[in-house]
């Protein structure tokens, strides 16, 4: 018993040092990030691509919406959509290119459906006698218990 009471014992103090250690590293991370606002500046000023950086740094800034004008008028301008215009060329009249119908007006005659001897022969088709049963309803699907109502 004294084993299993040590080790619940060492369990506990791991985990507590786990949970403090997880507190101390998380107040290291929000410090760093509160006072790391202006950290890139300050690294991009002394590294040696000082003027690229400045500029990226400095066209995040600047960035913002501007403010709203006085008067707060807005000017739109409105221009009218043209396509150019176009041209029937000599290739677009060419059957060559296109297949044409030739016969579009022509009116196509069949023939008369006629019930031929074979047709009314029952010992070539199968007679399918096979009928479903009545449905029948079990005691289970209009319980109340099954259904919750």
């Amino acid at each position: 018993m004294k084993t299993n009471f040590k080790s619940n014992q060492q369990n506990n103090v791991q985990k507590t040092v786990l949970r403090s250690a997880a507190v101390v590293v998380s107040f290291i991370l929000i410090s760093i990030t509160v006072s790391g606002q202006d950290f890139w500046r300050k690294l991009l000023q002394t590294s040696h691509f000082d003027e690229i950086a400045m500029a990226m740094v400095a066209t995040k800034k600047e960035n913002k919406t501007p403010a709203c004008h006085a008067n707060n008028e807005a000017v739109f301008s409105f221009e009218k959509a043209t396509d150019p215009v176009l041209k029937v060329e000599e290739w677009m009249f060419s059957d060559d290119f296109f297949e044409v119908a030739q016969d579009v007006n022509e009116v196509e005659s069949e023939t008369e459906l006629k019930i031929q001897k074979w047709m009314l022969n029952e010992n070539l088709f199968r007679i399918n006698n096979d009928y479903e049963s009545p449905l029948e309803i079990d005691e289970w699907m209009i319980s109340d218990k099954t259904w919750e109502i």
